[in-house]
């Protein structure tokens, strides 16, 4: 089996437009199930992704159906009835409202996976909390220890980390261990999955330390968020970044002794030489380019790497030698290319699927798949049910 078949054969419906859930199901698509968009009608006050976010052009399905009025809950329980994964982002308690909550699909399919994605898990007192990435980051104490801006406030880390790492594939790994285990069982699962707890987990190194010893972590105060010289970024002559990460002894000597500061090595970990350390660093880095010194530091094992801006990641060597991008297509915005599927286990293909059109072929196949007559189906988009 090639590495894009893993989860050949798998139907996923998509409840979701942003956030943690359509991380979700992007990561799905790439490892070869196939995702249906359950969208809702187009004059909804919903905020919807770009043309080139979320998958585009990953070949996902995509059908509108208003869900708030009869007979779309039917109509979507009619699509259920054949999907192996259901993935939603309400609020909890608005799909159950909606009738197309986990009870009415397991009715449909005793061996549907459903997974409740929501910023702060099902129940608790959070749980009917409105929220977005930096929300979950700063409940989860992500922001906490993050540098501080010149006001003293946290600074925004930039990358949806809550939605992408927390949420999204934290319910990505619950829904293919559900599946795995409903091999053996027969049996389906509801799957409550909180990104909140996903960053929770993420920052465990943390919490877990301070649940130990007491010791709490902030900015400036351990090895991870500024404490030591040798875990750090510096500005080169250019005034581009390099980060430095020689944590361990060794590559920490590595690189004093490529700077012609050998004397500095044996005081790595001493926090009152960490100002002098700190400023011979700065001052050693800022008498070449960047890229002169990674091009002498980084085959030297010092842990030393380039801050790259988002326009040197798509252009990056290594990145491009790892096929980290593809050409996708979109009917109307034409050909561009996009973060190829490069989770492990994905198919690196230097092509990506193409969105199709949002009309009516495709909405009739997937209708007809789930057993719904043409008359029907005509019906349904002429009173706007369905589109």
């Amino acid at each position: 089996m090639s590495s894009h078949e893993q989860l050949s054969g798998i139907t996923v419906l998509d409840l979701s437009t942003v956030g943690p859930a359509a991380r979700c199901t992007s990561l799905l698509r790439d490892l070869g199930a196939e995702v249906v968009k359950v969208l809702p009608p187009r004059d909804r006050d919903r905020v919807e992704p770009g043309f080139f976010a979320y998958g585009a052009g990953r070949g996902m399905r995509r059908i509108r159906i208003d869900l708030r009025t009869e007979p779309g809950p039917g109509v979507f329980l009619r699509l259920a009835r054949g999907a192996d994964v259901v993935v939603e982002s309400y609020r909890p308690g608005v799909a159950d409202r909606l009738g197309i909550g986990y009870e009415a699909c397991r009715k449909e399919s005793a061996a549907v996976v459903y997974a409740a994605v929501s910023g702060y898990g099902a129940d608790g007192p959070y749980a009917t909390w409105a929220g977005h990435d930096l929300d979950y980051l700063a409940i989860g104490g992500f922001l906490a220890t993050q540098g501080r801006r010149a006001d003293g406030g946290p600074a925004l880390p930039g990358a949806t980390v809550a939605d992408s790492a927390g949420g999204g594939m934290h319910a990505a790994l619950a829904i293919t261990a559900a599946l795995l285990r409903r091999t053996r069982t027969g049996e389906g699962a509801f799957l409550d999955v909180s990104t909140t707890d996903g960053v929770l987990w993420l920052m465990s190194l943390f919490v877990d330390e301070y649940l130990a010893t007491g010791q709490e972590a902030g900015p400036g105060a351990d090895l991870l968020t500024g404490r030591y010289a040798c875990y750090d970024v510096y500005a080169a002559r250019d005034d581009r970044w390099l980060a430095v990460g020689a944590i361990e002894p060794k590559f920490f000597a590595n690189l004093c002794r490529a700077l012609g500061r050998e004397d500095l090595a044996s005081h790595q970990y001493e926090d009152g030489r960490q100002d002098e350390i700190r400023a011979a660093l700065r001052q050693a880095f800022a008498t070449r380019d960047r890229e002169q010194w990674v091009d002498e530091l980084a085959p030297k094992d010092t842990c030393v790497a380039p801050v790259l801006s988002i326009s040197e990641v798509a252009a990056d060597a290594h990145l491009r030698a790892r096929s980290a991008f593809a050409q996708g297509k979109h009917p109307e915005h034409g050909s561009f290319e996009q973060v190829a599927p490069v989770m492990a286990g994905s198919d690196r293909g230097d092509r990506l699927g193409e969105l199709p059109q949002d009309g009516a072929t495709d909405v009739m196949a997937l209708l007809m798949g789930a057993g719904l007559d043409p008359q029907e189906i005509d019906q349904l988009m002429a009173d706007g049910v369905v589109a």
